[in-house]
């Protein structure tokens, strides 16, 4: 079986680099990295495979939320999961996300360092939801 195909937007090289090579290495999904949300529509296009995608909450002229309701709108469910990864404090943010189309939230200050554990696994969770839809 193939592994998970995740779109990772992400506008710092470190981060996308240090992401990417700990999704793909230690948790075994495959990783095309963008650093725009305008990138995102050329990438959904380029690849039919993409079951799910985390972006950075802050990105250069947008945010993830309003990236979130670029892909997604409104519908009641998602066509896309998406889960931010952020540093800001999530409560200001979290409803507009859920509006939004956002899947889940990972605060990247105790989840995103080491071997990321908690963000594979929300990755694993909201795969498993959607396929099972």
């Amino acid at each position: 079986m193939a592994a998970p195909h995740v779109l990772l937007v992400e506008d710092s090289d470190f981060m996308a680099t240090r992401v990417a090579e700990t999704l793909e290495e230690i948790h075994g999904f495959y990783v095309t990295t963008v650093n725009t949300a305008d990138e995102v529509d050329s990438a959904l296009t380029e690849y039919d495979d993409i079951e799910c995608i985390v972006t950075n909450y802050e990105l250069p002229e947008t945010n993830g939320v309003k990236l979130a309701a670029s892909i997604n709108g409104r519908t009641e469910e998602p066509a896309i999961p998406v889960i931010i990864l952020t540093g800001k404090e999530l409560e200001p943010i979290a409803s507009d996300a859920i509006r939004a189309g956002v899947t889940e939230f990972v605060y990247k200050g105790d989840h995103a360092t080491g071997e990321m554990d908690v963000l594979a696994n929300r990755i694993s969770l909201v795969l498993k939801a959607y396929s099972d839809r």
